[in-house]
C-alpha cells in the first residue's frame, strides 16, 4: 500500500471518524493494556539522547558563564615559592673554595655575583584584582546566555522532531489495527452469507460451488487478517522503539483525531528563532571584540619573602602593590573590518529567516491544498459506500428468494470492500497530512 511519506508535527488526539467504514472490533483481546500518543511522545522526550545532551550543555554554559564572571570580577589570589642556588668557588685566598653566599670574592668561577647573588629565594602571596571589569564579565558571559538560549531553542526543535516522527508512527500503527478491525468486520458478514448460501445448498436452491465460492473469499480475508495484524505487531515495535520503550508486549492503542492548529502567519517561527539568536550570538562575539579597545585596568599586589642573599633572609620580608594598564591604541584597522564582517554575516542569517518563513508557508498552503483534495475524495467514496450498500441490501433480499447468483454478490462485496479500504487509507493519509501542517506551522 503507498501512503504519504512519513510528514510532521502533532496535536492532542481523541477519536477518530471511521464511522463510513462500518469497523467492528476484533483485533485486540480486552485484557490487553491501552496505551495513547501522549505516553509514548513523553517517553521519547525523556529519553531522546539528542535532547538530554542539549540539556546537559545548557547547565555547562550557565557554568562557564559563572565561571567568567569570577575570572573578570574576583581577585586572584596566588603562592609562588622558589629556591634557587648559585654557589661559586672562590680563589681569593689560594686554593679553590666553594662558596654558597659570597661575601665578596673578586676571583671566582661561577655565575657573576652581580646577575645571581648566589641564589634566588622567594616565598609570595600575589594578589590580581581588575578594576571595574564588570561590564567586561557581563560582555564575556554574554554569549554564554545566548548559548543557552540556542540550546533551549534546539531542544524545542529537538522535541518538535521527535513528536513528528513518534506522531507519523503511531498513525501507521492505528492504519493496522483499523484494516484489522475492518476484516474483522467483514469475516462476521461473510460468515453469516455462509450460513444462508449453506441452507439454500442444502434446499438446492444454491449450486455447492456457490459455497465454495464464500469459502475462498473467507480464506482469502483471513490471509489478509494475518498479514494486518504482523504489520500492527511491527509497526508497535518500532514505534516503541523510536520511543525508547523497552517493551515487546502487544497494546492497544487508543484512537487518534489531529486537528489542524491556527495558521502562524507571517510571525516568528519555531524554526527561525535559532537565526535570531544566532544574531544575538554574533553581536556579543563582537563586543567581545570591541573590549580590547577599552583600557584594562588591574590592581596589582603581593607580600612574603624575596631576596638574593640567604644569611639577610629573617630581614627580607615586606610587600609591594601597583596598577597595571592594557590600552590598544593602534592594530591596522580590525575593529573596523570586524564589525563589517559582523553585519555581513547578519544580513546571512537574515536571509535564511525570509527563507525558512517563505518556504514553511508555502509548505503550508500545499498541504491546505491536499487537504482539500481528500476530503472531496471522501465525500466521493462516502457516497460510493452509501450505493453499494444499498445494492447489497437488495442483492441479499435476492439471494434469499434464490434470485441472484452468490457470485454476483461476492463480486459486488468485493468492490465495496476495495472502496472502504482506500477510504481507510486516504483517512490515515489526511491524518499524516495534518500532522504535517501542524510540523511547518509551528
Amino acid at each position: 500500500m503507498t501512503l504519504f511519506p512519513f510528514a510532521t508535527g502533532y496535536r492532542t488526539a481523541t477519536r477518530h471518524g471511521f464511522v463510513l467504514l462500518g469497523i467492528g472490533g476484533g483485533l485486540l483481546s480486552p485484557a490487553l493494556a491501552q496505551r495513547g500518543l501522549e505516553t509514548y511522545l513523553e517517553n521519547a522526550r525523556q529519553t531522546s539522547p539528542l535532547i538530554r545532551d542539549n540539556q546537559n550543555q545548557l547547565q555547562g554554559n550557565a557554568l562557564e558563564a559563572e565561571r567568567l564572571r569570577a575570572f573578570y570580577t574576583k581577585p586572584l589570589v596566588q603562592l609562588t615559592g622558589g629556591v634557587q642556588v648559585a654557589p661559586i668557588f672562590s680563589t681569593d685566598q689560594g686554593g679553590v673554595r666553594p662558596e654558597l653566599n659570597s661575601n665578596g670574592a673578586t676571583n671566582y668561577y661561577g655565575y657573576d655575583l652581580a646577575v645571581s647573588n648566589g641564589g634566588l629565594y622567594q616565598g609570595l602571596i600575589n594578589v590580581n584584582q581588575p578594576i571595574s571589569n564588570l561590564f567586561r564579565a557581563k560582555a564575556f558571559a554574554e554569549p554564554f546566555v545566548v548559548a543557552s538560549q540556542i540550546g533551549q531553542a534546539v531542544i524545542r526543535l529537538g522535541q518538535h522532531d521527535v513528536e513528528r516522527i513518534v506522531t507519523d508512527q503511531y498513525i501507521l500503527c492505528l492504519q493496522d489495527r483499523l484494516q484489522v478491525q475492518y476484516t474483522d468486520s467483514l469475516l462476521r458478514v461473510l460468515t453469516e452469507q455462509r450460513g444462508i448460501v449453506q441452507k439454500f445448498v442444502e434446499s438446492s436452491l444454491l449450486k455447492q460451488s456457490d459455497l465454495t465460492l464464500v469459502d475462498i473469499e473467507t480464506q482469502t480475508q483471513r490471509n489478509l487478517r494475518v498479514g494486518y495484524q504482523t504489520a500492527y505487531r511491527r509497526d508497535v515495535l518500532e514505534l516503541n522503539a523510536l520511543s525508547g520503550i523497552a517493551d515487546t508486549t502487544l497494546v492497544d492503542l487508543t484512537p487518534l483525531n489531529l486537528t489542524i492548529s491556527a495558521d502562524i502567519g507571517s510571525s516568528e517561527s519555531g524554526f527561525t528563532r535559532r537565526y535570531a539568536l544566532d544574531s544575538l550570538a554574533l553581536l556579543a562575539q563582537q563586543t567581545i571584540f570591541n573590549l580590547r579597545y577599552q583600557p584594562q585596568w588591574n590592581f596589582i599586589g603581593n607580600a612574603g619573602l624575596n631576596t638574593s642573599y640567604l644569611p639577610a633572609l629573617p630581614r627580607r620580608f615586606g610587600f609591594s602593590a601597583g596598577v597595571s594598564l592594557v590600552w590598544t591604541l593602534y592594530d591596522g584597522h580590525q575593529k573596523r573590518l570586524n564589525n563589517q564582517r559582523t553585519a555581513l554575516l547578519q544580513q546571512s542569517f537574515g536571509n535564511y529567516r525570509r527563507f525558512i518563513l517563505t518556504q514553511n508557508s508555502v509548505r503550508r498552503e500545499r498541504l491546505r491544498g491536499e487537504l482539500r483534495g481528500l476530503d472531496e475524495r471522501l465525500g466521493v467514496f462516502r457516497q460510493q459506500i452509501a450505493g453499494y450498500e444499498s445494492v447489497l441490501a437488495s442483492y441479499r433480499r435476492e439471494l434469499l428468494q434464490g434470485q441472484l447468483s452468490i457470485i454476483n454478490y461476492i463480486t459486488v462485496l468485493k468492490n465495496m470492500v476495495a472502496v472502504k479500504r482506500d477510504a481507510l487509507l486516504i483517512q490515515s493519509n489526511r491524518q499524516l497530512l495534518i500532522n504535517a501542517y501542524n510540523y511547518y506551522n509551528w
